[in-house]
């Protein structure tokens, strides 16, 4: 916990918010202003350097080169005891387009190869404000080509490939579809968006309702996307604004009850729906952005469990 009291603001808007017991104590907001946004990518990317990896778990690290050459640092993860020619996740962390992986991604990344008999590539793409869009997609556009062109280097197979992604790592790995899509190449084989970021408009009826939750609310998502655009928008940021949604992959979208990108990861999921791709839409109870936070809470656990079953079940067909 004294993590939380070095890079969060204390909220009390929580009490107002009938939130499942065991996130109560997650009274928290990040202190969005830009000053201090170098000092908070430091300490976040600390935590997850601290972040021990188990003895079951293979770690390997790489880079890859972006569209401009900048070279990408890359962590794989895998199963010590692993078959040839497996599945493979690409991890896109969430951290509203400014942070780095935190120490709870590194716990989800081992335990998705350990629940998936899979190997996970994460890469480590380029930040806001340093780098605003597009820097970060293009990074992960290079990622999953990279990912396709190598894989029989990596021992995976290119046919069960999957992108991952929460918050704003799930606006990435949404916008990710779409690029890779309209630039022909091969689609990957589901999506997975976990409570995501998906439209800048901020139109919602969520958004207009939670503007002081903590963890995330109104107030610093639109601080976000200002920080993350720096004057441009298109579908591949802001993917719920797209009009095309064929030839995407089937999708895996689970939201929150109490968060403002709610009912745009809501409308998202419809729209897949609406173009004839097959969408599991996961409601959680009494959460809030960042739940994982938590990590250890029984309805945490049930819920990486639900994602685990998914990809299993996608994995295996």
């Amino acid at each position: 916990m004294i993590r939380y009291n070095i890079l969060y603001m204390v909220s009390n808007s929580m009490k107002t918010y009938p939130v499942h017991e065991d996130y109560r104590k997650l009274q928290m907001s990040i202190p969005f202003y830009k000053p201090l946004l170098p000092f908070l990518q430091r300490m976040t990317r600390s935590a997850y350097e601290r972040q021990a990896i188990p003895d079951t778990i293979n770690h390997e690290t790489t880079t890859c080169t972006s569209h401009d050459g900048y070279p990408i640092p890359l962590e794989v993860f895998s199963p010590k005891k692993i078959d040839t020619n497996a599945p493979c996740i690409l991890f896109l962390h969430g951290g509203a387009f400014v942070l780095p992986a935190a120490d709870h991604h590194k716990k989800l990344i081992v335990d998705f190869a350990l629940g998936c008999s899979c190997k996970v590539v994460m890469a480590d793409y380029r930040l806001v404000p340093a780098y605003p869009y597009p820097y970060g997609l293009e990074d992960c556009y290079s990622l999953y080509t990279w990912t396709v062109e190598h894989a029989k280097k990596l021992s995976i197979d290119p046919g069960r490939i999957a992108i991952c992604g929460d918050s704003a790592g799930g606006a990435l790995a949404a916008g990710l579809t779409h690029l890779i899509k309209d630039r022909s190449q091969k689609i990957p084989l589901f999506q997975m968006l976990i409570y995501p970021v998906l439209d800048a408009r901020l139109a919602t009826d969520s958004m207009r309702k939670f503007v002081d939750t903590p963890i995330w609310n109104t107030k610093l998502n639109r601080k976000m996307w200002k920080l993350y655009l720096s004057g441009k928008k298109d579908i591949y940021a802001s993917p719920n604004e797209a009009t095309f949604f064929d030839g995407l992959p089937q999708a895996y979208i689970e939201v929150n009850e109490f968060d403002c990108l709610r009912d745009e990861a809501i409308e998202y999921a419809q729209k897949l729906q609406q173009s004839g791709i097959d969408v599991a839409l996961v409601q959680t109870k009494g959460t809030v952005h960042g739940f994982e936070l938590n990590y250890e809470s029984a309805y945490t656990q049930m819920i990486i469990g639900k994602r685990i079953a998914y990809m299993n079940e996608q994995f295996s067909q």
